[in-house]
């Protein structure tokens, strides 16, 4: 809930705010936007409502309709720590539900015009132009700013790492996880990192360069591994530096998967797959955001003799997920994909079905 210091509200109108906020604490986002649109029947100026509805619209998942309801909070010219609060909402329903990484940055730019200290805004921003656009110079400033900010930001320090990594600065990208892991010992993503990085760049006999306190206590050589599966799996935005990508065939369809691991492909050969939190799905989101069991991926033959995959929200025993599928920002049970569909399975975890356009690897 924004801060503004008074709540201009009475009597029954004042009771829904309440009973909405309620429903968002709750997660019955449906609910809670219902209430807010009776708040806003009667007093459509009010920006907190704006606000509050656009953040329920996010956790249904209708990232479109939340972006048109910051926007209308906007519009009503709230004071600048709430317009802050906002535009930094705003960015992040652009960049991990709707994947429109220029106009989440324009959003963070926003941001920091108001507050150039804003942390977050600022991670974020790095956020967008590391896994989104694939400018791993522009990301790494963002992220040193961060840091300048709260040197202890565990999660900057590994994407910090991540831009290294695609930067080929191995060694640097290694101190980095190693000051993530010494915040966070159990950032099973930064160790994970930190392991493949070494092993791949000959550096795995080497020390650590910082001597974190976590390296060697309960850890030793571990390689933490989630999951296995039968598709290959590519990294594109965090591990593509290393030049080791295997050539894939013309036509062959894969799966772009953005998730707390950053950006990665998956071929899809199988004739199904599992696709959730689980670490025994076939293809495993890491996100807290993703059902356990999200969605089932079938390989479907149409009456001429082609193939599609087609994609269907819940477990194979009809379970639906809670958040649901978003293809192209509309809700759906199931639909056959299409090049370039864009698939939300919650906040900052999405996938985009892709055929390979050249017979040469995947950048």
């Amino acid at each position: 809930m924004l801060d503004t210091c008074q709540l201009p509200l009475t009597g029954e109108t004042l009771q829904r705010f309440r009973q909405g906020l309620m429903a968002v604490a709750a997660a019955e986002y449906e609910q809670a936007i219902f209430h807010f649109e009776r708040v806003l029947q009667v007093r459509p100026e009010f920006y907190e409502a704006w606000y509050e509805k656009g953040l329920a619209l996010e956790g249904c998942g209708d990232y479109a309709e939340a972006i048109a309801s910051f926007d209308q909070a906007i519009s009503k010219r709230p004071k600048a720590d709430a317009a802050c609060q906002i535009w930094y909402a705003r960015g992040n329903a652009l960049q991990y539900g709707l994947g429109d990484y220029m106009e989440a940055i324009t959003s963070y730019d926003r941001v920091l015009q108001i507050k150039p200290d804003h942390e977050l805004g600022w991670q974020n921003r790095g956020n967008a132009l590391l896994y989104g656009l694939n400018a791993p110079e522009e990301a790494l400033a963002c992220y040193n700013r961060t840091l300048q900010i709260n040197h202890e930001n565990d999660l900057a320090w590994r994407n910090r790492g991540n831009a290294l990594v695609e930067l080929r600065r191995f060694s640097e990208a290694i101190a980095s996880y190693d000051q993530a892991l010494t915040i966070n010992p159990s950032d099973e993503i930064s160790l994970q990192a930190r392991n493949l990085v070494s092993e791949q760049s000959g550096l795995n006999d080497r020390q650590p360069t910082t001597n974190p306190a976590w390296y060697g206590v309960d850890h030793g050589d571990r390689t933490f591994v989630e999951g296995e599966t039968h598709s290959q799996i590519t990294f594109s935005a965090k591990f593509s530096a290393f030049d080791q990508v295997p050539p894939i065939p013309q036509g062959q369809p894969f799966l772009v998967i953005e998730d707390d691991w950053g950006k990665r492909e998956v071929i899809l050969e199988k004739d199904s797959y599992r696709i959730g939190r689980d670490l025994k799905s076939d293809i495993c989101l890491h996100s807290q955001f993703a059902s356990r069991h999200h969605a089932i991926l079938t390989k479907l033959q149409q009456p001429d003799g082609t193939w599609v995959y087609q994609i269907k929200d819940g477990d194979s025993n009809g379970k639906p997920s809670t958040n649901g599928l978003l293809i192209n920002g509309q809700k759906t049970l199931n639909r056959e994909l299409k090049p370039e569909d864009a698939i939300v399975f919650g906040p900052h975890v999405r996938a985009t079905f892709r055929l390979a356009s050249t017979q040469f690897s995947l950048q």
